[in-house]
C-alpha cells in the first residue's frame, strides 16, 4: 500500500504583484547561507564526537521528546523526517554503541520507548554545549538575516525596494 508519510505544503501562487528584486534574492541567499553555515558547523561538531550528523540528531530528538520513559520509534521517525524502518536501523546502530536503549512498556510489552544511556547523555551534553556556544557567535547574524528577509516579505511593496531593508553581513566567515 503506497501512502504519503510526510505532509508537505506547497503554496500555489498566481502572478506576483511585484517581481523579485536583487535585494530580495540577496535576502533569501543570505538567510540560506547562514543556515548552511550553522549546519556545516553542526555536522563537523558531530563528527568530532565520533557521530554522523543524523546520529547526533537522534540523540537530540530522544532528549527533547523525553517523557514517560522516552519517545517511541514512530515519534522519533516523524521528528527526524525519516521512515520507520530507517529509524529502527539508526536506533539499532546507536544501541550497539551504547548511546541509547530500548525500554519495553510495563503495561504493554509491544510498546517500545527509546532513552539515552549515561554515555549518550554525556555525548549529547558536550555537543549541545558546543552548539550553544556557536549560536552565541553566529546566532545574531542568523537572526539578522531572517529579520531582514521577513521585513522584505511584510514590507510595503514600495518600501521593500529600499536597500536598507536588507541587512548586510557584519562579519565574513573564512
Amino acid at each position: 500500500m503506497a501512502y504519503a508519510k510526510y505532509r508537505v505544503t506547497i503554496y500555489a501562487v498566481g502572478p506576483l504583484s511585484e517581481t523579485l528584486t536583487g535585494d530580495d534574492y540577496y535576502a533569501l541567499g543570505e538567510f540560506r547561507l547562514r543556515i548552511r553555515r550553522f549546519l556545516h558547523f553542526s555536522e563537523f561538531a558531530a563528527r568530532q564526537e565520533g557521530l554522523e550528523p543524523q546520529q547526533h540528531q537522534l540523540l537530540l530528538a530522544v532528549r527533547c521528546l523525553q517523557r514517560d520513559n522516552g519517545p517511541t520509534i514512530g515519534e522519533l521517525a516523524e521528528h527526524l523526517l525519516i521512515r520507520h524502518h530507517s529509524a529502527v536501523g539508526l536506533i539499532d546502530r546507536m544501541e550497539e554503541r551504547g548511546l541509547i536503549e530500548r525500554v519495553r512498556g510495563a503495561g504493554d510489552r509491544r510498546q517500545v520507548k527509546v532513552s539515552l544511556t549515561a554515555s549518550g547523555a554525556d555525548k549529547l551534553e558536550r555537543l549541545s554545549e558546543t552548539h550553544r556556544a556557536e549560536l552565541r557567535n553566529s546566532g545574531p547574524a542568523l537572526v539578522e538575516a531572517l529579520s531582514g528577509l521577513l521585513r522584505r516579505l511584510h514590507a510595503d511593496p514600495i518600501e521593500s525596494n529600499k536597500e536598507q531593508d536588507v541587512p548586510k553581513p557584519r562579519q565574513s566567515y573564512p
